[in-house]
């Protein structure tokens, strides 16, 4: 099935705006097996979403689109999906009513400019926004069958779980000679894009019904598997065939999948053996702290995080003694290790965590230059510091760093070294 989406409106071309929809929409695609083929964006200008309707509806099973289904009057998609259908815009009294309902709750009087959300293309299939005042309704164009969802990214998704992906599911279950497909992501960290190429690349011809797909989110990196058979039951094996053979290469980089946060993997592994993390954070600015919290229930292994650029603060909160800062300077390992021990004995916790280090622009040396850090945990069987280098601008540098110390305490608890 050929599915694309349409997104509307002139924030999206002038930078004001980031589109986060379309991606929600094509992870939750992806694990019904099937994948956005292209994603149009265009202004607020009605030629040419006209225009784009009439080219998508002709090459397309499903579109959808969103944006421009507001009470302002630059929200014009209802009105370009009708003038390409060759309808009119009929109000629609289910809901209007629902809108008149949500606006008494609200203490608020409904405006014209309001009732305009009741305006749908003559012939098309309305569902109620749960959520918000526009609905979602669903055009067919020829073979094409339309999905129009607003573009408020609670409402989006709301609609986009509750009328959009059932109605594509029964749409594939249609379909004749179907293919079926089972899909999985696999997260790594601590391995190159090219290096999980690499280790996988002769799985890849092995397992000929697996499509193999990478994405990087760096410091991650995320290989996509996309099973496919002549049956559900014939996809699902060929995709658990390649997961396993794709775990085994990967080993202990693989640290979850889709859905997976990092810190929030690691926090369960936690939890499972009743341990606690105590940080202290100079160069990482509190990003370490920052992935630790992704996930609620956090408080239950994370007690917290001293973040100590200054040295004073390093030898008040963390106990790190002024001698060491005076002979080998803050980023140092002797430095790291003092500020792991200090944050471990300070909080009480099963695990000190430290990193110092130099993320730029400035301030490297020719000993020490920019991308130097040291990465340090200080546990029940003593405490071990990484000197690490790390290449790119300062966030890059920032963000490998936090990565990095966390990962090393995710293979301690595994027993995998690093």
């Amino acid at each position: 099935m050929r599915i694309e989406v349409l997104c509307t409106g002139d924030e999206l071309l002038t930078g004001l705006t980031v589109d986060t929809n379309s991606p929600y929409f094509m992870a939750k695609l992806f694990a019904l097996g099937e994948q956005v083929r292209r994603t149009t964006v265009v202004g607020d200008v009605r030629e040419e979403i006209c225009d784009a309707l009439r080219t998508l509806s002709g090459r397309c099973d499903a579109v959808l689109v969103s944006g421009g289904l507001g009470p302002t009057a630059d929200d014009i998609t209802a009105a370009c999906a009708a003038e390409v259908a060759g309808v009119p815009l009929d109000e629609n009294a289910e809901v209007l009513q629902s809108l008149q309902a949500r606006f008494a709750k609200r203490g608020l009087l409904i405006t014209p400019n309001n009732k305009r959300q009741a305006l749908v293309p003559r012939g098309a299939e309305v569902v109620l926004n749960a959520v918000g005042a526009a609905p979602l309704f669903i055009l067919a164009l020829g073979r094409c069958t339309l999905f129009f969802v607003p573009g408020v990214p609670r409402e989006y998704k709301h609609l986009v779980d509750a009328g959009v992906l059932p109605r594509i599911e029964a749409l594939l279950a249609r379909e004749p000679n179907r293919v079926f497909r089972a899909s999985l992501l696999l997260r790594t960290v601590g391995l190159a894009e090219s290096h999980l190429d690499a280790r996988v690349a002769p799985l890849a011809r092995i397992h000929d019904q697996v499509i193999f797909g990478f994405r990087t989110q760096s410091p991650q990196n995320h290989l996509k598997l996309v099973a496919e058979g002549k049956s559900q039951k014939e996809a699902d094996a060929a995709l658990a065939a390649a997961e396993h053979a794709c775990r085994d290469v990967l080993g202990q980089h693989v640290f979850g999948e889709e859905g997976d946060s990092f810190g929030g993997t690691l926090g369960k592994l936690l939890v499972e053996r009743g341990h606690t993390v105590a940080l202290a954070e100079s160069c990482t600015g509190g990003r370490v702290a920052d992935l630790l919290c992704t996930d609620a229930g956090a408080s239950r292994f994370f007690l917290g995080s001293a973040v100590c650029y200054a040295n004073p603060l390093k030898e008040a909160w963390l106990d790190v003694k002024p001698q060491t800062l005076a002979r080998v300077g803050a980023v140092s390992e002797e430095v790291a290790r003092e500020m792991a021990e200090g944050a471990r004995a300070r909080a009480r916790s099963t695990w000190g965590l430290a990193v110092t280090g130099i993320a730029g622009p400035d301030g490297g040396t020719e000993e020490k230059p920019v991308g130097t850090v040291f990465c340090a945990i200080a546990g029940p069987e003593g405490t071990r510091v990484e000197k690490n280098r790390f290449h790119g601008e300062r966030g890059m540098i920032r963000e490998a760093s936090a990565y990095r110390l966390l990962d090393l305490l995710r293979l301690t608890l595994l027993g995998a070294g690093a």
